[in-house]
This record gives structure tokens, C-alpha cells and sequence, in this order.
């Protein structure tokens, strides 16, 4: 059966913000912009997926101002989900900004000058080609037979009239539950509850029935059952209390490499990872509510996603509140909370994209819009896809004979790329906006500053030293209420490097200096209450015994990253005792 390229899909590795790119032409453009941006891109595998092929992680930083893990980190993933091309979409232009915009624009060279930001643009390399390809249908993640190694019978989708895309198909039946739309023919609308006597249809995915006796048409389950977005082991359940959590946690290639790439880096605080077809940011808790939370980190998380609603008009909110399938049944294994709870991160994930939205639909529960949506709706995203894209988006009915049913009719939705994925020309209106609410993230970081240095004279080359250790940054350098409890964000420390020859006479050479505070501790506090503590700074002081010249301060912390400071001895201003 002959294989189409989608439309929307690039045909080489030149970068071009409307299009989507394969795992070839990706890998060519990531190894590029490495190439050619070697002073701030570095490039490197974190593992294999179950077919092989290298899971590319990209580590953007200015590595003249330092290593990146010494840094405060942002990360960024996608394609966790196989078909939600445009996480990947998401993050190529994310990085193409800071790319072409760092020599220009002071805020992104401070950006990469301070803070390092992790990309695996995708995760799922193995079934991102075939849904690009139209070679499947809606594979969920990885393309490893589970739970059975075989196709088991039923309606196995596939597409079968060769044009590349895995439609839908209506079959003609006087027991149909659909009928044709009278105000648009290309529409189906559900038959009447006591309708009879007009045209009624069935309504089935593309694809053939395998071991069919003639009888109910029931659909296959799906080959690939496998969803790696319920492998982790954050609230972990079998698979057959969660579908497609797979035998254990971790089990897969592609979930074990992410867990060892994001404990091996302390440093992140933040993180997105990237779904689509809701428009909408979450948050955690995903299994139970948000009063479980620690209060400082749910304030924060709020006055984080607002940012990302200033920048993309999706609103913010909690799984388990806004976005849960079934509130009796929460989503149990996925990464975001296994972040959040693991490395202490604010995490969120995002779903890209939505065509209910781009039709201008209200969408007031998310859930359920899916499963109730009305005439008026389908016709106002029919409406929209007209005006804009002359109908791409919706095949029109084609009849074809089934080799198994006979005469049916295909066509419908083009999932993927309406649906799932914006049609190419809407694509960077999706990616852009969400792209920037990433940025802003990852200004949130902590950052260590070394102030107010004092020198004082005692006699006898004996000096008093003292500075300031301060967080300028908006969180604390524990990140969070929950890496402090996991105990994954150490506290800052403090050393002095004295010159050959010298003595430290009070003091130790390295110590901890605890917690500092960032902006977010106050950040609902009223102006017209000054009880609140300074707790952002705290002081470290020594007594040494050394010959003049000068001696070096270095400030540290795992998600803070770092800051020195060389104090001149006999410098001017020195006080003596």
C-alpha cells in the first residue's frame, strides 16, 4: 500500500517554522544547529529507544561563562506521545529564538550567560515517523507490542484506501446511530432518539477486520497498547488498573533514559513537557487535590502558570480538578508529578493547540467536550478550516468497496492534522506563544549574588571578613516545599580560598550556609503588612591570617548555581580595628 507524506511535513532539514520534521530531518538540523552554534549548544544522546535510535537531548548555555551544570536548569521534552508533533514543533522554534536572537537581544544573552536549558524535542522517535507517514494510526507512544505480541482480531485500523491518511468510515445501516447533516452533507450529527425512516449510518475507524465472522464489527485493540506517559514511577499502577502503565516502572528504554538524564541533573527547577489538543497548561497534582499540596508551592505554581496564560491565553489548572477522565479513576505514573515530586521541579505540561478554540468555541470542561460536542460546533471548525485553509482539514466522503463490508464511504476528520496537530500555516502561532512562556520559566530561577563585601584590619596581617550571600532570583534556592521535604535541594554553601602561605584563623573553609529565600516567599504578601521577614540573604564571615594581596569567596547551590567574588586585602575602604 503506498505511503503519502503529510502535507505539513518537511521534506528536508532546513528549519521552517510551518512544518514537521521526521526523525532523519530532525536529527540533521539538531546535529547542525550544534555545529553551528558550538559556543552555546552542545548535543548528546540520552539513550536508546526500543528500536535503537538515539533520544537527542540538546544543552543550549553560553559555556564561556560556565559549565551548564553548574548552572540553574529549565527542561523541555515532547513527544512523550507519538502523534503530538507539535511539542517537537514547540521546541525547535524555542530554540531557534534563542539562537538567532542571543547577540541581539541582552535579555536572552543574560538568559544563557546565567542559567542552562535542557531540550529532548523528542521522545518517542520510533512511532513519530509512522504517524508522519501515515503508516499507523494514533499510536500512543512506543511501538513495543503490549500487552499482547500479536494483533488480536477486530477492526484493525490501517489505511486502506491508500491516500495516506487513516480516516473514518460510515457504513449504511437502518440501525445506524448517525445520519448526514442537513446543514452540511460533510458533517455527521447523532439520528434522533424515536427517528426513523431516513438514511442512518454506522460510523467505524479506517482499516480491515481481522477474523471476521460476519457478525459485530468490534474494534482491535491497539498493537502498540503501551503509554511510557504511565511507566513512571510517581503513584505507579499495573496495567491493568492503568492502561499502558506497561509490567513495572521504568520498563521501557525510553522512560528509563529520561529518569536517569533528570536525576543526573540536580540542577533543573522547572520543567515542560508537551501534549496536545486542549489548550490548556497543567499542573499537579494529577491523583489528588490541591489542598494535599504544600501551600508555598501551589501559591507558586499559580503565579508561574499565570505567566504562561499571559503568553498563550490557555488557562492553568489542576489535573485532578479540571482535567481527570474520571475522578473516581485518577491518571496514575505520569511524569509530571514523578518530576515535581522526584526533583522537586515545578513541572507543568502543556497541551498544545486547540481547533475549538481556533474556531473561537468555548470549551468549558475538557473532558466532556469531547463526548457531548454539538452541531454548532462541528460547523464552527468546519467554518473556521473553510475561511482559512479551503477545507483542508476534513476529507471529504469517498465511497470505496470494503473488501469485507461492501460499499461504504470514507472520510471525516483529519485527526492528526486538525485534531491532534495544527495544519502547518497555524503551526507557529501555537509554538511561538508557548515557546515564550518557557523563556519566562526560565528567568524564575534562583540566583546567588555575593554583596557588601567588609574588610577589617584586626593587626598583625589579621583580617575580619564578611559578605553577604543573597537570592536575587524569584524562588528559594530549595525550589520548592516538596524538594525540600525529598531532601533533593541542598542548601547553599560558602567557601574561601586564601592565598599561599595564609591561615584561617575563624571560621571553616566550606560550609553550609542553609536556605535563602527568594521573591516567591512573599509573593502574596499585602503591602500594608510589614511583618514579613528578610530571609533572602544571610551573612558569612572569617578571621585569616595573611600577607596582604587578595582572597576568593565562592557561593554555591545546586539549583542556584553559583557566585565568587575576589576581595582585595588592602584595598581602599579597608577598616581598621
Amino acid at each position: 500500500m503506498p505511503v503519502e507524506v503529510g502535507k505539513w511535513v518537511a521534506d528536508s532539514s532546513d528549519y521552517r517554522m510551518d512544518r514537521y520534521y521526521r526523525y532523519t530531518e530532525l536529527t540533521e538540523l539538531l546535529h547542525r544547529w550544534a555545529t553551528d552554534n558550538s559556543e552555546l549548544v552542545d548535543i548528546d544522546t540520552i539513550g536508546t529507544s526500543y528500536e535503537g535510535k538515539d533520544i537527542w537531548v540538546l544543552i543550549l548555555t553560553n559555556k564561556a561563562s560556565g559549565s551548564h551544570d553548574t548552572k540553574p536548569a529549565y527542561f523541555v521534552d515532547a513527544n512523550i506521545h507519538a502523534g503530538e508533533v507539535t511539542g517537537v514543533a514547540t521546541t525547535l522554534w524555542l530554540m531557534n529564538h534563542l539562537l538567532t536572537n542571543e547577540t541581539t537581544n541582552p535579555a536572552i544573552r543574560t538568559l544563557l550567560d546565567e542559567t542552562t536549558l535542557y531540550v529532548i524535542p523528542a521522545i518517542n522517535v520510533d512511532a513519530m515517523d509512522l504517524m508522519l507517514t501515515g503508516q499507523a494510526s494514533r499510536v500512543r507512544s512506543s511501538i513495543r507490542p503490549f500487552p499482547h505480541k500479536e494483533q488480536q482480531d477486530g477492526l484493525v485500523k490501517q489505511d486502506v484506501d491508500g491516500d495516506g491518511l487513516v480516516a473514518s468510515m460510515r457504513v449504511k445501516d437502518p440501525q445506524g446511530p448517525w445520519k448526514v447533516s442537513e446543514r452540511d452533507p460533510r458533517l455527521m450529527v447523532q439520528r434522533g432518539v424515536d427517528e426513523t425512516g431516513g438514511d442512518y449510518y454506522f460510523l467505524l475507524p479506517e482499516g480491515t477486520i481481522q477474523n471476521w465472522d460476519g457478525g459485530a464489527v468490534r474494534i482491535a485493540p491497539d498493537l502498540m497498547g503501551l503509554d511510557v506517559n504511565r511507566n513512571f514511577p510517581a503513584d505507579w499502577a499495573p496495567y491493568w488498573e492503568q492502561q499502558g502503565a506497561g509490567e513495572y516502572p521504568l520498563s521501557e528504554p525510553e522512560t528509563q533514559a529520561l529518569a536517569a538524564f533528570l536525576v543526573a541533573h540536580p540542577n533543573i527547577h522547572g520543567a515542560q513537557h508537551f501534549h496536545t489538543q486542549s489548550a490548556a497548561i497543567l499542573r499537579p497534582p494529577t491523583s489528588k487535590p490541591d489542598e494535599d499540596l504544600p501551600k508555598f508551592d501551589l501559591t507558586t505554581y499559580k503565579a508561574i502558570g499565570a505567566m504562561g496564560e499571559e503568553e498563550t491565553g490557555y488557562p492553568c489548572i489542576s489535573i485532578f480538578h479540571d482535567f481527570a477522565y474520571d475522578k473516581k479513576k485518577p491518571i496514575r505514573g505520569g511524569l509530571l508529578d514523578w518530576v515535581y515530586e522526584q526533583l522537586g521541579a515545578f513541572a507543568f505540561a502543556t497541551e498544545l493547540w486547540s481547533l475549538p478554540k481556533k474556531a473561537g468555541v468555548e470549551v468549558p470542561d475538557f473532558i466532556e467536550f469531547f463526548k457531548t460536542r454539538s452541531e454548532d460546533v462541528d460547523l464552527a471548525m468546519l467554518k473556521v478550516l473553510d475561511d482559512e485553509l479551503d477545507g483542508y482539514g476534513y476529507k471529504e466522503w469517498d465511497p470505496f468497496e470494503h473488501p469485507q463490508l461492501g460499499p461504504v464511504e470514507i472520510g471525516g476528520w483529519d485527526y492528526q492534522f486538525a485534531w491532534q496537530n495544527p495544519p502547518g500555516p497555524w503551526l507557529e502561532d501555537v509554538t511561538s506563544s508557548n515557546a515564550r512562556f518557557v523563556i519566562r520559566a526560565m528567568g524564575t530561577a534562583p540566583k546567588l549574588a555575593i554583596q557588601s563585601p567588609s574588610v577589617e584590619a584586626l593587626g598583625g596581617d589579621l583580617y575580619k571578613l564578611s559578605v553577604i550571600v543573597q537570592n536575587t532570583g524569584f524562588l528559594p534556592t530549595y525550589v520548592s516545599d516538596q524538594g525540600k521535604k525529598a531532601g533533593v535541594n541542598k542548601p547553599v554553601k560558602v567557601s574561601i580560598e586564601l592565598a599561599e602561605g595564609a591561615e584561617l584563623v575563624m571560621g571553616k573553609p566550606e560550609f553550609e550556609l542553609g536556605h535563602l529565600d527568594g521573591r516567591a516567599n512573599q509573593f502574596e504578601s499585602p503591602s500594608f503588612y510589614t511583618g514579613y521577614p528578610i530571609q533572602s540573604r544571610a551573612i558569612a564571615e572569617w578571621v585569616v591570617r595573611q600577607r596582604g594581596g587578595a582572597v576568593k569567596v565562592r557561593a554555591s547551590c545546586t539549583k542556584a548555581g553559583s557566585a565568587s567574588l575576589a576581595i582585595d586585602l588592602e584595598a581602599e575602604g579597608v577598616r581598621n580595628g
